[in-house]
């Protein structure tokens, strides 16, 4: 398990280069993960999130540049719904809206505990 809470402080702080930056460092880190999962053939790889912070709002990005133009909503917590994703073998059951609480118990019955 590997938690990313700075892109947390950057929602609270309505930063947005602060925000990029560390999703970029995110998204790497999955990268790792799935090429992890690729090689081993035998490992899940789970992504989530608590809760979104900020109620970013994307208007306009360069990926040559690496501008990202946006607003925030707020500077706390929103309840905006947070993507779920997993790859790997038992993905299927972690599809679509779930709530955070169940992620756990299905883990659990993967892995045969009750």
């Amino acid at each position: 398990m590997v938690e990313e809470a700075k892109i947390d402080g950057g929602g609270h702080g309505n930063s947005m280069p602060f925000t990029v930056t560390e999703y970029l460092s995110f998204d790497k880190l999955v990268g790792q993960a799935l090429a992890y999962a690729d090689q081993d053939g035998e490992t899940l790889v789970i992504v989530t999130s608590d809760h979104e912070t900020g109620g970013l709002v994307v208007l306009d990005a360069n990926q040559k540049s690496g501008h990202v133009l946006g607003n925030f909503a707020t500077t706390d917590h929103t309840g905006i719904p947070v993507p779920l994703a997993a790859y790997g073998p038992g993905a299927e059951h972690f599809q679509g809206f779930v709530d955070n609480s169940e992620i756990a118990k299905k883990i659990y019955q993967l892995l045969g505990i009750k």
